[in-house]
């Protein structure tokens, strides 16, 4: 029987763990699991969102007079310009870990890179993180600062404590957009568990199915918990969602677009050097993860409000923050 060379090893372990990583970053990102994908075949696509809309107007029974004229309408289309960028991360690990392990940890690697690109398009997407220059729209965070859609938590109860500020967030957007889901770290829904609404109905409801795809409920918005961290910069962690900073992210999921370029790899390496590490020389080897994204908001509708102060997207912050 022939043997199995290293070329042919590092095949399998690609081609064996590459949709492992792929479907456990879908199952870890927010963004990935909450907006709509666009598969793109090119680096940089041009996706048409409507700026202007048209509207009618009555017309009277008249030879001459000017409202016996049709109006006209405008319907005009704005490039929204997705460019993809990279995501990626090396994880080495000793031969003999792998050897002697009880677990298999190529598989637990795997999954760990899988969460680790995840949370960094989470981070890019919500809060701007390390956001790709080439990434021209506003972070949802930003975006909804940029429109005054911002909403403050009193402690004190009533129109103004958190479930209300939830409901104003809502419906700030509903005049233009149709709010559908909100994002909150996992925290949010121990705070909201015991909450009632004037009716005694619960605020938030959990999901009884375990079926993929099925969410939380708050206040009728699907619910994306937020979790994980990223690097900070200076050789630390950092949240990706800071809940100094907000309580939620209410959004119409309609208006972002998440691009994903089809070349998510998991690579297999045993000769190279990563950092200062030299694979061979200290018996190592390591996965490279590697992923490309674009990202793009949706917020130049002008329906009665000017375009750069208009956005899909409101936030609830905390008191004093």
């Amino acid at each position: 029987m022939a043997d199995i060379n290293r070329s042919e090893l590092a095949t399998l372990i690609q081609d064996g763990y590459a949709n492992d990583f792929l479907a456990h970053t879908y199952k870890t990102s927010v963004a990935l699991s909450a907006f709509p994908t666009r598969n793109l075949g090119t680096k940089t696509t041009n996706l048409p969102v409507l700026s202007t809309k048209p509207h009618a107007g009555w017309v009277a029974e008249s030879s001459s007079g000017a409202t016996g004229v049709k109006p006209t309408g405008q319907a005009t289309w704005a490039n929204k310009t997705l460019v993809v960028e990279e995501l990626a991360v090396i994880v080495p690990i000793h031969e003999n870990v792998i050897d002697d392990a009880t677990v298999d940890v190529v598989s637990e690697i795997t999954r760990q890179g899988a969460e680790a690109i995840a949370f960094a398009l989470d981070a890019a997407v919500l809060f701007g993180w390390q956001k790709p220059l080439s990434w021209v729209s506003n972070d949802l965070y930003a975006s909804a600062v940029a429109a005054s859609n911002v909403f403050t938590v009193d402690a004190a109860a009533g129109a103004d404590d958190l479930a209300g500020g939830l409901l104003q967030g809502a419906e700030s957007l509903s005049e233009y957009y149709d709010p559908t889901d909100i994002l909150a770290r996992r925290g949010l829904r121990y705070r909201l568990a015991n909450l009632r609404d004037t009716d005694g109905s619960p605020i938030f409801m959990a999901s009884m199915s375990n079926t993929p795809g099925a969410n939380d409920q708050i206040h009728g918005l699907n619910a994306h918990w937020v979790s994980g961290s990223v690097d900070d910069g200076a050789s630390g962690d950092k949240l990706v969602w800071d809940p100094a900073v907000a309580e939620a992210l209410i959004v119409d999921s309609s208006r972002v677009i998440i691009g994903v370029r089809q070349d998510i790899t998991v690579k297999y390496l045993d000769q190279a050097t990563v950092g200062s590490i030299n694979l061979a020389e200290r018996d190592m080897v390591a996965l490279r993860f590697k992923a490309r994204f674009a990202y793009a908001l949706g917020d130049n509708i002008a329906s009665g409000v000017a375009t750069s102060t208009n956005s899909p997207v409101s936030v609830v912050i905390p008191a004093g923050s």
